[in-house]
């Protein structure tokens, strides 16, 4: 059952191939009741495994995916070049999405950062308002403006 991902209509399809009938019924009470627990150390055991095959799958179907996403884009590019394209800002707000999606995953992938974050005091950032506004002067913690 760990095989087949717990899907005891797959296991049991299987297993009949190789000649063992084996009823979906009886594969599901073992993994639920009979041998639960040799199920659940055997899923702890291939663990490793099967997130190597899930990590794969996600893999080809990120690519697989992002293929048909350029295709789909460049068909929308072809609607407008053409002038038939019934809804050109919604065709325009879907392809914002798209490239938002890539530009973050691409950042993700590569290692780059994907948000930018700043740390400063309140005192940092009124001393940096004031040197940007002429006039403006910080005096214990406020901003007073002496224009």
């Amino acid at each position: 059952m760990v095989a087949w991902a717990g899907r005891p209509t797959d296991a049991a399809r299987t297993l009949k191939e190789e000649g063992l009938d084996v009823p979906t019924s009886t594969l599901r009470s073992w993994v639920d009741t009979t041998h639960r627990e040799q199920y659940e150390e055997l899923r702890g055991k291939y663990a490793d495994k099967m997130e190597a095959v899930l990590v794969n799958t996600y893999r080809e179907v990120a690519l697989r995916a992002t293929m048909v996403q350029r295709k789909a884009v460049e068909e929308a590019e072809k609607r407008l070049d053409r002038g038939a394209d019934t809804d050109p800002a919604r065709t325009a707000a879907a392809l914002s999405k798209v490239s938002q999606v890539s530009t973050d995953k691409l950042m993700s992938l590569t290692g780059r950062p994907q948000v930018i974050t700043e740390e400063r005091g309140m005192t940092e950032i009124l001393r940096s308002l004031a040197a940007k506004v002429p006039g403006l002067v910080i005096m214990e913690g406020e901003v007073v403006d002496e224009s």
